[in-house]
This record gives structure tokens, sequence and C-alpha cells, in this order.
């Protein structure tokens, strides 16, 4: 209830994730866009918006070994 009415929106999402593996970013689909969307996908980049993940009811966290630091989810894309 507390996410509903602060304006988050939990789903399940379509990914296979697997823990204790270590990764390489991939693709999780391709599409098309255009027009006013790919102005605010832009603006979402720039502004570095971030995804935030939960698993277990534990939040998803970026984590990067040359520089020793975690911060939550990932971002929608990079410059």
């Amino acid at each position: 209830l507390g996410n509903r009415l602060s304006g988050h929106t939990v789903r399940p999402g379509p990914f296979d994730l697997r823990a204790g593996e270590d990764t390489h970013c991939t693709a999780m689909c391709a599409v098309s866009i255009g027009g006013k969307k790919l102005k605010w996908m832009r603006q979402l980049v720039e502004r570095q918006y971030r995804i935030h993940l939960q698993l277990d009811q534990l939040p998803v966290l970026m984590r990067s070994k040359e520089l020793n630091y975690a911060v939550r989810g990932y971002p929608v894309g990079f410059k």
C-alpha cells in the first residue's frame, strides 16, 4: 500500500536473473522510437535517471569493483 500511495508500481519483470553469476551488460530488447518519445528518453539519460529493481524485496545494486562502490538501480542509458 505504501508503494502505491507514493506513486511506485511494483510489477514482475521479464528478466532471467541469477544470483552469484557474473554477467556482462546485455541488451534485453530492441525497439524503434522517434519523435516526442525519443526526446523524452534523451532527457531521462541526460538527467541520469535510474531504474530501481527489487529482488526478493531487496534493492538491486550496480557495483563497481574498480571504484569500490555500489549504487541502487542502473542507468536508463549512457551518453
